[in-house]
Formats: structure tokens, sequence, C-alpha cells
């Protein structure tokens, strides 16, 4: 009798360890099904659009990065987020291990590996499915001329590599206040610049004052009906490596205003001394002589000062992407050594300046040094004699 309750406890035991078993296996299963269904929806985002999808990464990855991450990476990946603190170590983490889209499609063929590349689809699956609203589309090279004349703009501007249509839906809140603003109102066209981090906030919430730091003519979001005006404004910045548009990326909003003098400041001339301050930091340095020369002849340019952030949609998005310099370098063995050797000093800073600093203090001891002294005078002695020698 006193064996039969430690009999009955351990086959209760048993059953709990079975039950358990069954549990985990069972919610293991059910995150690798949920795992091939986010895998199926990512293939189908980037089979439909690999370039609106690489530059919307691309966006997600700058923003991330940079120092100012609380204003630019918003929406911020819940994921990420552990007792209300952002782990930025752990979503960078993540985000370096991610590689070529390209190859995560064929990763994406492979359902055993999967569980693998969690974390990966996870952050894709959120960034590029999750955050549907709105759609980018990519525009056709022989498109793109037409978009642009829709602004009206100056058609000696540099042309951008890409342009990426922003598809709001019709559900979209905001997009049906903005249509019942439009109203007995007409609509034209305008070009905002703003830093690459930015753009991932401007593409998920609109253009906001708080992302202008331009004040030079009050607060607002700037708009420009030329494109050469807007060009300094629009920052380049480095957005992620692996992508197949480029990874020194620039971005101007092309936006649909609605035409009231309510919450617009119209025609605000600038002078061509102030527009030189931003041309500093703009796209490119080859390209401020050529934006310097093309401002109107009368010394001035024009621009909107929105301050009501609800007349304005972002339309289109144009990027400019360059090649970066050190792969521009001939391909010879000499200069791939030197681009090597100083890419390496780049990288590693501290190392250089002690190894700078280690040789100057040998210098001066070796110039203090009496023996070194000694033996360099008689190598010059025998220098001496053998060159003599040589001349007789």
């Amino acid at each position: 009798m006193d064996g039969e309750p430690e009999a009955l406890s351990d086959t209760a035991t048993n059953c709990n360890l079975a039950s358990a078993s069954e549990t985990l296996s069972d919610n293991n299963q059910a995150k690798l099904d949920s795992l091939e269904k986010k895998a199926v929806h990512l293939r189908l985002v980037l089979e439909k659009d690999f370039k609106a999808a690489d530059i919307k990464w691309s966006l997600f990855v700058a923003a991330a990065f940079s120092f100012r991450y609380e204003s630019c990476l918003r929406p911020f990946p819940p994921a990420f987020l552990k007792n209300g603190v952002k782990d930025m170590d752990d979503l960078l983490s993540i985000i370096t291990d991610v590689p070529a889209l390209d190859l995560v499609l064929q990763q994406l063929d492979n359902l055993d590996n999967l569980s693998n590349i969690s974390d990966i689809i996870d952050l894709l699956f959120y960034v590029l499915v999750r955050l549907k609203e709105p759609t980018l589309k990519t525009v056709p090279v022989e498109a793109q001329e037409s978009v642009l004349m829709n602004a009206n703009s100056n058609m000696s501007a540099p042309k951008p590599q890409y342009i990426f249509q922003v598809v709001n839906s019709c559900k979209s809140t905001a997009e049906a206040k903005w249509k019942e603003l439009s109203k007995n109102h007409k609509i034209f066209y305008a070009y905002h610049g703003n830093r690459l981090e930015n753009f991932y906030t401007i593409l998920n919430f609109g253009l906001q004052q708080h992302l202008n730091k331009n004040t030079l003519l009050g607060n607002g979001v700037y708009l420009s009906p030329d494109l050469n005006i807007t060009l300094p404004y629009s920052h380049a910045g480095f957005g992620w490596g692996a992508s197949c548009i480029g990874g020194h990326l620039s971005c101007i909003a092309m936006c649909e205003v609605i035409d009231t003098p309510e919450g617009i400041n119209y025609q605000k001339p600038v002078s061509n001394e102030a527009f030189a301050r931003f041309v500093g930091d703009g796209v490119y340095e080859d390209d401020k002589s050529k934006l310097l020369s093309d401002q109107s002849c009368d010394g001035q340019m024009t621009q909107y000062v929105v301050t009501n952030c609800d007349l304005v949609r972002v339309r289109y998005m144009l990027v400019y992407a360059k090649q970066p310099a050190s792969m521009r370098f001939p391909t010879t063995s000499v200069n791939r050594n030197a681009g090597g050797f100083r890419q390496w000093f780049s990288r590693h800073k501290l190392i250089s300046i002690l190894l700078g600093y280690g040789l100057m203090l040998a210098t001066i001891g070796f110039a203090n040094n009496q023996p070194i002294h000694y033996y360099y005078k008689i190598l010059l002695k025998k220098l001496d004699i053998a060159y003599s020698s040589v001349k007789v």
C-alpha cells in the first residue's frame, strides 16, 4: 500500500512532462508556421517591387544608425522595446546581420533554415510588410520626365537616379482629411529637401515642422517649386551598404499642396548669399557652382513656408545615389594597395595615432643618443671612402 502512491506520483510526473513537451512542441510549430507565413509575405513584397522594398529598408537603416534616432526612428519596432526602453544595441546588431535582399530571397526558399534567421525575418516583415501604409512604387525611367513636369521645375536641375511614387490607401484618415481640405481649392506641386535619416519618419507620418531645422524665413515646412533650390537642403547620408540602389543617398519629397493662403506664406525671397550658406552641406560638392549659377537673374528665389502640415501630402520621392569615391579608383595593384592602407588606417584610428606617437618618440630618442651619432659618423666615413675609391 505504501508503494502505490509513489507509483501514482511517478505516473503523474511523466504525464506532466509529456504535456509540457507537447506544449513546447506546439509552440515551436506555431512559431515555425508564423515564420513561414511571414516568409511568404516577404517574398511577395520583394518580388513585386524589389527596388521599392530596398529603398524602404535603406531609409529605416539610415534612421536607426542616426544619433537622433529618438526623433528619426518613428515608428519604432515594438519587438525591441523592453520595459519602455529602446534596445538599440540589439536592433543594430540584427540590422548588421541582414544580407542583401536578393540573398534574403534565396534564403526564404529554404524552409528548414527559417528558424536560423527568424530575427531577420521578423524585422524585415515589420518594416516591409507590417508598415504597409503608404506603399512605394518604382516609377519607370521613361515616365520620370512626366512626373518632374508636374512641378514645372527648372529642367536644367540634376535628374534623380530613381523616383518612387508614394501611394496612400483610400482608408487613410490623413488622406481623407487632405481630400476634404482640397475641395474648392487649386492644387500645385513643390519639392521639399531634408536629411536622409528623416525620410523614414516623413514616409510614415508625413512632413512635420519639428524635422525642419531651417528657420531662415520662420517656422514651418519649407517647399519650393524649383528642384535646384531644394537640392542643397537635401543633405546626403549613408543608408544601407548592401542596397542595390546605393549606400550614399540623398532624397527629395515631391509634394502635392493645397493652394490656400491660410497656412502658407507665399513667394518668400531668399538671397543667393543665404542660399550659399546651405550649399556647403548640399547633395554633392560638384553641384555647388551649377546650383548657384542656375538661380534666377534677379538674385532671388522663391520658397513656400507651410505652417499647416495638413495641406501637404508627399506624392513622390526622388532619390539621388552616388557611388563611393573609393569605388572609382583605377584597379591597378598599386592603387589597390594604397587604398587598402588608407582603409586600414581609417578603420584603426587609435592604433594609427599610437604608432605615430611611438615613431615620434623613437625619432627624438635617436636624435639625442650619442652612440647613434657615433655609429652614424662612422657609416658616413665608410660611405665617403667607398665613393672615393669608386671614383678613382
